[in-house]
């Protein structure tokens, strides 16, 4: 890419970045680059979201082209947690209707697109290897394959990277708060019948299970664990992973007669948190910005309010109509604290294993 100036370069397309990217792109004139370093091609673990992602997708402007894509209407979530019994939650009770297990290749890369229909620059399997303030902006330096492909201009920065905060982390402190990780593995049925569009939770002695049903008779299965447990018990080899689903009987069920495809994905899902999460011309967005343990199912949610909120904050600073960045960054931080707080009490309602070291951790 040669070089290039813009108002606004987001690094990362994710739902975080993409969401920044729509925000600017139909309600502002500044010019936006999204850049990614995938090409939205490789494998990405589903979510489970609530009815309340649909506002948030109207707002974007994406609502016809998600309800277009027909992904597995959700609900109910259900969870062996404190308990051997499974209890369920229904969403239709909550007034707001389903919710929706994702298929997060096609909802990530149907957002990125529309980026592109709005007006907006994208520049996929690139990554901004180097970022310097110049003048009163940032010159960013772009690579492909390790090799240097240009730099571009840009007036104000949204790092929405994802976990490393490649970018944020160079001008905030990261504070982590555990190692929790997770081994995923897609599962295929051979029935072609379809699982019950439920997704469960269920409480182990050295962790927890998550699994959801994914379009096409299949399912998404992921084994949490800190990460030097999961280490120590090579449960992030197919031996290992079997073993831990042998001790979860409501998980196994609904896996069996199943076959894993392709090897398993390990990811890190700590909580963490960026502080802070905004400065002069920049600001973090979606995990960048605070990751949460999957547990909270804040995930995309946030990662999209955060960057639409980002967005605003780079709006606010061009166009000075107010520097939001502290009450932002001051935003994200008390995000953070209540999630805490509800992640204490989550934690706090599993009583079985008190000597195991995982949920120890967690109990202190």
């Amino acid at each position: 890419m040669p070089m290039s100036e813009y108002d606004v370069a987001i690094a990362g397309g994710g739902p975080a970045g993409a969401a920044a990217a729509l925000t600017l792109l139909r309600y502002s004139s500044l010019r936006v680059v999204l850049v990614e370093l995938s090409d939205y091609r490789g494998p990405r673990i589903g979510e489970t979201v609530s009815p309340a992602l649909g506002p948030l997708l109207v707002y974007l402007g994406v609502w016809e082209r998600f309800t277009a894509d027909a992904h597995l209407a959700a609900y109910s979530t259900a969870a062996a947690w404190g308990c051997p019994v499974v209890r369920t939650h229904d969403f239709l009770f909550s007034g707001q209707g389903n919710g929706w297990h994702l298929d997060r290749r096609r909802f990530d890369l149907m957002l990125a697109e529309e980026v592109v229909v709005a007006g907006g620059t994208r520049a996929t399997g690139t990554v901004v290897a180097h970022c310097e303030r110049h003048g009163a902006g940032w010159l960013l330096s772009l690579a492909r394959d390790g090799v240097s492909s240009g730099a571009i201009q840009a007036r104000f920065v949204i790092d929405a990277s994802g976990r490393r905060a490649a970018l944020a982390r160079r001008l905030g402190a990261r504070q982590v708060y555990d190692r929790l990780a997770g081994v995923t593995g897609f599962v295929s049925f051979a029935d072609g019948r379809a699982r019950p569009a439920l997704t469960l939770v269920e409480a182990c002695p050295s962790g927890w299970w998550y699994s959801a049903p994914l379009p096409g008779a299949r399912m998404v299965a992921a084994w949490m664990s800190d990460i030097d447990l999961l280490r120590a018990g090579r449960e992030h080899t197919t031996a290992g992973w079997r073993a831990r689903l042998a001790e979860a009987p409501h998980t196994r069920a609904r896996l069996e007669g199943g076959r894993l495809e392709g090897p398993l994905h390990l990811r890190p899902a700590g909580s963490q948190l960026l502080m802070p999460a905004a400065g002069r011309g920049w600001a973090a967005a979606g995990d960048a910005a605070a990751s949460f343990d999957p547990l909270s199912s804040l995930g995309i949610g946030h990662a999209i309010s955060s960057g639409i909120q980002a967005a605003r904050v780079a709006h606010a600073t061009l166009c000075d109509t107010g520097d939001t960045a502290y009450s932002y960054s001051s935003n994200v931080a008390r995000v953070a604290r209540d999630y805490l707080a509800l992640r204490r009490r989550y934690y706090a309602v599993e009583q079985r294993w008190p000597d195991q070291p995982f949920w120890a951790r967690r109990q202190r």
